[in-house]
């Protein structure tokens, strides 16, 4: 097996252990490696997640396929990132979404029942998951309440407030498409808002940023 402790050295869950740390607490009898493609299905949603994966190199993406045929992109996962931690343990411990590969992409996977030993055994692995779990549960608050909303304008306004501050009025947008799945929308329905808000002095799309003119305005969009 190539030497992979040192790229877990960027995973969360390793956060404050160097790669020879990494090496000596994980067991090769309990972890695997695994190689895909662009576009392979890495594990299909409803699958029970009995091991938790890890992308060691380039990127995955969680989608899910509505009954009428219609497939989101829910959320993507860069390399050193963990897929659907959340869903690891409990008593529905199966994966929300199917997960297919963006790029080539390889992929650790750690046995379920060794991590929990693992946890048991170094509080700081303990800790950086609990940690990972509270930060994705507010990340998915954030967009549970963006797509909460029934209009595009209203997703895209919260979507815009959220990802901006009074400081930084500069919202990347570097691929519409995927923006506008992001909102279960199509791309000319998005660029129908986007240029909506602009004709209204409310926001200005250059290139792939969108910057925001009048944040008091996307305020009162959501009341």
């Amino acid at each position: 097996m190539e030497n992979i402790y040192k790229i877990l050295e960027g995973c969360p869950l390793f956060r404050g252990m160097d790669a020879d740390r990494i090496e000596a607490v994980l067991s090769p009898d309990f972890i695997s490696v695994s190689d895909y493609t662009k576009g392979d299905t890495v594990a299909r949603r409803d699958t029970a997640y009995s091991g938790l994966m890890i992308i060691l190199k380039g990127s995955a993406i969680g989608t899910f396929t509505y009954p009428a045929g219609q497939t989101v992109n829910i959320d993507s996962v860069e390399a050193s990132e963990l897929i659907a931690p959340a869903f690891l343990f409990g008593g529905y411990n199966r994966l929300p979404v199917d997960i297919i590969a963006q790029t080539d992409l390889k992929v650790l996977t750690i046995h379920r029942g060794y991590l929990f030993e693992l946890m048991q055994e170094n509080m700081l692995i303990l800790s950086n998951f609990i940690d990972i779990i509270s930060n994705r549960a507010g990340v998915w608050q954030k967009k549970i309440y963006a797509l909460s909303f029934k209009t595009l304008k209203e997703k895209l306004a919260s979507y815009l407030l959220d990802h901006s501050s009074d400081k930084d009025a500069v919202v990347p947008i570097p691929d519409i498409r995927e923006t506008a799945e992001y909102f279960a929308a199509t791309r000319s329905s998005l660029l129908t808002v986007i240029e909506g808000l602009e004709k209204k002095r409310i926001i200005t799309l250059s290139g792939n940023d969108i910057e925001i003119l009048n944040r008091q305005a996307l305020k009162d969009i959501l009341k």
